[in-house]
């Protein structure tokens, strides 16, 4: 149970229990209590943290929920600012600039005593618009004012952070004025903001200093949202500090709101990169929750990375005759031939095999790989294996 000994009482303990998970970067847990705060009995307290949940749902890219929540703040606020600056803030995500603008310009003070929101965030927002209208001059002297009337404020760079995710817009002149002292106070501010523009802001201030642990310790919160080629990089510079607990790229291979070749793809590199046990253990997770059109794909770049890992594919992944011959093809197509007639074994071994077509066998399995597995079953003296494959390939090759 958490503490809330991090945040300010408000005096309603589930929006309090949410902020401080969201303070600990715990932003699951956080988004569950700010879900509940937001049916309290007091109006001020339902606004503040139906706010809080669109923003953490805009951080994760998952702006098509923000309008239920948007509503829900203005329903329940004084002025409908903030909603709209919310609201607004998901249709630039989902690419609807002009229902932003239409938002945007009912925005004077979206201000609220909890969810950090300001006239500066709503004056960046609209340099966003502009931005995506190409009016690039407007739009960067609007930004640069806006910086210049709260350089710190913690809502200015959440705003920088989105806007670098979004579109073209270049942080480099913001960033090399934050002073040391402030470096701090900027990195806090980006904790739950957007991943990409986070990490463009936070490699500037790398560049500065490298081995800065206080931007490594940003790293956990947005690089395992990054792309796990990305997310690699900043893992490579964590463990080089000695905080390997800490690995972005094994959090990415655990996070079941990412795709699962994602989430193979990263465990993969972890275990290939660091040789960590870890790995293993997500990805027996993963591979199950590949299609059977990724299933192939993703055992073939295992394949070619960390061929140690393809086992998993073939416990965790082999569970119908289809992906066993799928897993079978990639196997003997990167040389493991007795490997892959034990895979095909398997599956025509299991009850649902009786509804495999020949023309499903033939999309399944390459002539070369049905043709190669005749040979094997052949040389193993199971010759209705055998029959039956050399069958499907004539087929095949008639096809």
């Amino acid at each position: 149970m958490a503490h809330t000994d991090d945040v300010a009482p408000s005096g309603d303990e589930a929006f309090d229990r949410a902020r401080t998970f969201l303070a600990r970067l715990r932003a699951d847990e956080a988004l569950d209590w700010f879900q509940i705060a937001a049916e309290a009995s007091d109006p001020a307290i339902r606004c503040s943290a139906a706010a809080f949940v669109a923003g953490i749902l805009l951080a994760r890219g998952r702006p098509w929920e923000v309008s239920f929540w948007a509503d829900l703040v203005r329903e329940n606020a004084a002025r409908p600012d903030l909603g709209n600056l919310l609201d607004a803030a998901a249709h630039l995500q989902l690419g609807e600039v002009d229902a932003a603008r239409t938002l945007l310009e009912r925005v004077t003070d979206p201000t609220d005593p909890w969810f950090p929101a300001s006239v500066t965030a709503a004056r960046i927002a609209r340099a966003h618009v502009m931005f995506l209208d190409g009016e690039i001059e407007t739009a960067t002297a609007e930004v640069l004012a806006a910086f210049d009337a709260d350089p710190f404020a913690p809502d200015v760079w959440d705003a920088f952070a989105r806007l670098c995710a979004e579109t073209d817009f270049d942080p480099t002149g913001f960033v090399a004025r934050v002073p040391d002292d402030h470096v701090l106070q900027v990195l806090a501010s980006l904790r739950a903001s957007a991943p990409a523009g986070v990490d463009r802001i936070a490699e500037l201030i790398w560049e500065r200093q490298q081995g800065d642990p206080r931007v490594l310790a940003l790293g956990p919160s947005f690089a395992s949202k990054l792309e796990s080629m990305r997310a690699l990089e900043w893992s490579a510079r964590i463990r080089a500090a000695g905080m390997g607990r800490l690995c972005p790229l094994l959090d990415r291979a655990e996070d079941g709101n990412i795709d699962a070749p994602e989430r193979v793809r990263a465990a993969m590199l972890a275990h290939a990169s660091f040789g960590d046990g870890r790995a293993r253990s997500a990805l027996t997770k993963s591979v199950p929750a590949l299609s059977d059109d990724e299933l192939a794909a993703s055992l073939h770049e295992v394949w070619g990375i960390a061929a140690m890992l393809a086992e998993v594919f073939i416990v965790e992944g082999a569970t119908t005759p289809a992906r066993s011959l799928l897993i079978a093809s990639v196997l003997f197509e990167g040389g493991a031939a007795s490997e892959a007639y034990a895979v095909l074994v398997h599956g025509l071994s299991l009850e649902t095999a009786e509804t495999l077509t020949t023309e499903r066998v033939v999309e399944l399995m390459p002539l070369p790989v049905l043709e190669g597995l005749a040979a094997e079953a052949e040389a193993r003296g199971e010759s209705d294996v055998a029959g039956i494959l050399e069958a499907v390939a004539v087929v095949s090759a008639s096809s």
